[in-house]
């Protein structure tokens, strides 16, 4: 499907929640993570067409205590008004139009792999409703 279509922002409209679960390196410090983190909720600032287009961002780390984590660490919930919201967030591998995505997103997930361990990133979206 052309990517300008599915990353509309009135493609698909209704909230969306965006879940993302990371499982750190041994080697990544507390500071690293820390910056991951304000990293993280800095895309909330993302800007399209001049308006913001994620409706919010929540994070905190693992603390269940069912010891059903997979060795996951760190989570976040991102919120999207559609579908098309979302599809520009996440580029590629699913948009490869660089136009049609959110590049300051595209430049975390080069940034934050180093930190990940093999298999250290669990997505999981669903909508509201």
């Amino acid at each position: 499907m052309n990517d300008s279509i599915i990353t509309a922002p009135d493609y698909r409209p209704g909230l969306l929640r965006h879940i993302v679960l990371f499982g750190y390196r041994d080697a990544t410090t507390r500071e690293q993570r820390r910056e991951i983190e304000n990293r993280f909720h800095a895309l909330a600032e993302s800007r399209r067409r001049g308006n913001r287009y994620i409706v919010s961002i929540e994070s905190g780390p693992q603390n269940s205590p069912e010891g059903l984590h997979g060795g996951l660490e760190h989570g976040f919930i991102v919120t999207f008004r559609s579908e098309g919201d979302r599809n520009y967030y996440l580029g590629e591998p699913l948009v490869t139009d660089p136009s049609c995505y959110d590049q300051v997103h595209h430049d975390f997930k080069q940034f934050v792999g180093q930190y990940l361990r093999p298999s250290g990133v669990l997505v999981f979206d669903f909508r509201v409703g």
